[in-house]
């Protein structure tokens, strides 16, 4: 393995957000296209979830440099029925894609109840949480999904036909949040621990031989991640590829690796999901009925002794440490200050020595 390269820094999240909205400004988006991006990288960061934040800004530059983001391009609606609408991303950036996705789910909901938007011709959205969390600030119940790049094989097998296809679910009213891959662990997870010259959990992944590995590099170089729970992520992967062909969008084994050839978009696709919480019974009496769930839970304890925890809780204790900062791992900051360089717009300045947490959830 490589050696491991310098140390975690922190930086004031809002001084990084504003670079990275000028660094995709710089690169051809527009500029309300460019805040969307930055902000959607940002909700990550802070939440320390590196892999899906601002890590990606040098992923995104190259693509918009080359075509695989088509930075000029106006996603559309191209079915509306009501409380299910089909939007085609037209190559433009995930974010932005997504976020449109999301206001006719949130608009349909209002309306009917409940309403669904799938996706074609997207790209890469980064973290799914964020899309699902926008619904839960408007008050209704929000799942967002997409498919990606063949990198998971099916239980045992190292050949990769499905991607990590993440599911995001959030609550209303409540800090409630699932955000998850469908592989034992995230893709960019197993790239960062390569990264940082870190073994990673046994069952994450196997070699190209079809061994149980723990090293990194050799999952990543032929290799294939593997399903969460074995048949049950991998069925739940599978699914989720299902309802991207509803939208016309490619599956999995058909998806441009976002990483690949940077001047093909990926056609990727998206699911959102909006339900009013009034449907069927108070919106009071259903916010009690999930608390008593919530307090259940946390009377509950773990076999280290400590009070069991909800989805959402463990990325939220990590945001309340952090603050105003955001973390950025040193192999990170090295690609930032090289995308910095190249658009001569300066990197923030680190706010500490190199020290801290640097835990990171699969999404």
């Amino acid at each position: 393995m490589p050696a491991a390269p310098a140390r975690e820094r922190a930086f004031d999240a809002a001084a990084v957000q504003a670079w990275a909205r000028a660094v995709l400004r710089h690169s051809g988006l527009r500029a309300e296209d460019a805040e969307v991006t930055a902000r959607s990288l940002l909700f990550a960061d802070r939440r320390g979830v590196h892999t899906h934040g601002v890590a990606r800004i040098p992923l995104y530059v190259l693509r918009l440099a080359h075509g695989g983001i088509v930075a000029d391009a106006r996603p559309g609606v191209v079915s509306d029925a009501g409380a299910l609408t089909v939007v085609d991303g037209h190559g433009a950036a995930g974010a932005v894609t997504a976020t449109l996705a999301v206001e006719l789910a949130a608009a349909g909901a209002r309306r009917h109840g409940a309403a669904i938007t799938l996706v074609r011709g997207g790209n890469d959205f980064g973290a799914a949480g964020y899309y699902a969390s926008m619904l839960a600030d408007a008050g209704l119940v929000g799942l967002a999904a997409c498919n990606t790049d063949a990198v998971m094989g099916a239980p045992g097998s190292a050949t990769p036909v499905l991607g990590t296809n993440p599911l995001a679910i959030a609550v209303p009213g409540t800090s409630l949040l699932l955000d998850m891959a469908t592989s034992a662990a995230a893709h960019g997870k197993i790239a960062h621990a390569a990264a940082e010259g870190q073994a990673v959990p046994a069952g994450w992944g196997l070699d190209a031989a079809g061994r149980p590995a723990t090293d990194p590099g050799r999952i990543l170089d032929g290799g294939a991640l593997q399903p969460a729970a074995g048949p049950k992520g991998f069925g739940l992967a599978f699914m989720i590829d299902v309802l991207a062909a509803l939208a016309g969008a490619h599956t999995s084994p058909f998806i441009t690796s976002v990483d690949g050839d940077p001047g093909r978009p990926q056609d990727l696709g998206m699911v959102f999901l909006a339900v009013s919480t009034a449907c069927g019974q108070e919106p009071a009496a259903f916010q009690a009925g999930v608390a008593a769930l919530v307090r259940a839970v946390h009377a509950t304890t773990t076999a280290e002794g400590q009070p069991a925890m909800v989805p959402g809780e463990p990325e939220d204790a990590r945001r309340a440490r952090l603050g105003r900062q955001i973390r950025l791992p040193g192999h990170t900051l090295a690609e930032l200050l090289e995308v910095a360089r190249q658009t001569m717009l300066p990197f923030p300045a680190a706010e500490d020595a190199a020290t801290g947490d640097s835990q990171e959830e699969a999404s």
